[in-house]
């Protein structure tokens, strides 16, 4: 009895040559398809995510820390300015605020909880709009003194953290944000005095502002929908003597999703483009194998093989190189994109926040289906005419 399976496994390692012409178009179109595929949704869950932390229309800072400021909300860095808390309450008092509330950013300094530098940022529960939203795991502890929010990078023990030498209850975990947010801690100012003379103990060198509880680096408002931004920071700038400057935090998000859709545009035209060049490459290919086997198939119908099982030969063959081929290609991607994720967010100035093992699976199964289609539609012609040509006239074509 014929035994098809192994004629086409047979086939496929004596013709490598053969095998590779079709092997490499679908290879390479996996690549482009997964790298596309993950890039263009690892910037827009990044994008996504950055909107929920640009949840202000107004960010204060002291006068000259702009930059510094913008850097902290696109990037998740930290900066080490400061201005005196007056200000938040004068400003407060403003009417047409809606929401409004203050933080405080000690610079990196190293704890128990951690192998690198943790970021500790003090913030005010009762008037915090910002990071209540990236809340992902809430703890039964409130937060209040001696308990803490943890940034998504940073293992808790039990519900407990160590930071110099104290011991800490975890109130709630961030989500992941793909920035150094992730490793930041979040208390709130009941905690001040603990953690400074705790960090100072441990030797860390902290200046006197960073020792003073009466000042602070950032105020966030949200202003009504009838008022006009542009009155709310001429007030601000009346009931104040600090000087300030004013970032936009929502501005600077709409002006990322501009940026991200130049970005996901040239992506998915990349991939179109590779895309329907690989497919008329595999047609051109297929069709030239498809030629050069006719005198094959033509000996297959004379020893009695039917039509049908010649057709699932044929079919067979090109499905199998293009499903190798299809998680070949997907592999080499995952090691190029996958490692380099942060990387590919900082050369291209986005927020980027890559897939999970989950993700990548499906997306592997995903693309091989895609491809075993695309593999299927250029191969299916010249298999379906050259299965249905007559044995002699297929012999005599070869001889051609």
């Amino acid at each position: 009895m014929f035994k098809d399976r192994d004629y086409i496994i047979k086939n496929i390692k004596s013709n490598p040559l053969q095998s590779l012409f079709l092997f490499m178009p679908v290879c390479i179109l996996s690549f482009l398809l997964f790298g596309g595929l993950v890039i263009d949704s690892s910037l827009q869950k990044g994008m996504d995510n950055m909107e929920k932390r640009l949840g202000a229309d107004l960010m204060l800072v002291p006068e000259g820390e702009k930059q510094d400021a913008e850097d902290i909300l696109l990037e998740g860095a930290r900066g080490s300015f400061y201005f005196d808390k007056s200000i938040y309450e004068k400003v407060s008092e403003i009417e047409g605020i809606d929401e409004i509330t203050f933080q405080f950013f000690l610079k990196s300094l190293s704890a128990d909880c951690c192998s690198s530098e943790v970021e500790i940022v003090f913030f005010d529960p009762e008037t915090d709009f910002l990071i209540a939203p990236w809340i992902s795991k809430e703890y039964k502890e409130n937060l209040k003194k001696n308990s803490v929010v943890i940034g998504n990078s940073i293992s808790d023990n039990g519900g407990k953290i160590k930071l110099f030498g104290r011991e800490y209850k975890v109130s709630a975990k961030m989500a992941k944000t793909g920035t150094s947010l992730d490793n930041s801690v979040y208390f709130s100012f009941d905690s001040f005095d603990t953690i400074i003379s705790d960090a100072v103990e441990k030797g860390s060198f902290l200046n006197e502002n960073q020792k003073n509880k009466n000042i602070i680096s950032s105020v966030f408002i949200n202003v009504k929908e009838e008022y006009k931004i542009e009155d709310i920071i001429s007030e601000c700038h009346v009931v104040t003597d600090e000087k300030f400057d004013i970032v936009y935090p929502k501005q600077l998000g709409k002006n990322l999703s501009l940026n991200l859709k130049g970005i996901n545009t040239s992506i998915h035209i990349t991939i179109t483009a590779g895309g329907v060049l690989l497919l008329l490459v595999l047609l051109f290919v297929n069709g030239i194998i498809a030629n050069g086997r006719k005198r094959e198939v033509a000996l297959f119908r004379i020893f009695g093989v039917s039509k049908k099982v010649v057709l699932r030969i044929l079919s067979e063959e090109s499905m199998i190189i293009g499903v190798s081929g299809s998680l070949a290609g997907c592999l080499l991607s995952t090691l190029f994109v996958i490692p380099f994720g942060n990387y590919i967010g900082v050369s291209l100035d986005m927020p980027y926040l890559g897939p999970d093992f989950w993700n990548v699976i499906i997306l592997y199964i995903i693309i091989s289906l895609l491809v075993v289609l695309i593999v299927f539609g250029a191969s299916i012609y010249p298999v379906l005419y050259i299965s249905n040509m007559q044995p002699y006239i297929a012999i005599r074509k070869e001889g051609e």
